[in-house]
């Protein structure tokens, strides 16, 4: 099984997210997506988070562990997800360092939005629910 890191980069009033349009894999291509990607052998999911940050967005951003999801991707491979959030009005200042178009978006108009399927609870769940334990959620 496939461990990964996703973060959820809030502005401070929660209002605006950091969001990456992803262009691979296939079954994410052209969805919004958290900032995030493997955690390599040997990485606490913590570090996987700092670096993937970094490697993204150019930002250093202090974040909350705040679940674990698991279940099948949308290829149909296992996977492992460890679900970050951070509230900080810094997500202004991303630098575009790889191909994937990051923005920041008005949470309230993310309705109209293609992203990936469980973003749809994970974003108001960072919105609302500061600084509460996330249930470890399985995917059947």
């Amino acid at each position: 099984m496939k461990s990964y890191v996703v973060g959820f980069a809030f502005s401070e009033n929660k209002n605006n997210i950091l969001l990456i349009e992803k262009l691979r894999p296939e079954w994410q291509k052209n969805s919004l997506n958290g900032i995030g990607g493997k955690i390599e052998a040997g990485e606490m999911p913590s570090d996987a988070m700092d670096r993937e940050c970094m490697e993204e967005t150019g930002l250093k951003l202090e974040w909350e562990h705040r679940g674990v999801m698991s279940g099948m991707n949308g290829d149909g491979k296992p996977f492992e997800c460890h679900i970050f959030y951070t509230y900080n009005d810094t997500i202004w200042n991303f630098e575009q360092k790889e191909d994937e178009p990051l923005n920041v978006y008005a949470v309230e108009e993310l309705h109209d939005k293609k992203m990936i399927r469980n973003l749809r609870f994970l974003i108001p769940f960072g919105q609302h629910n500061e600084n509460k334990e996330f249930i470890r959620l399985e995917y059947q």
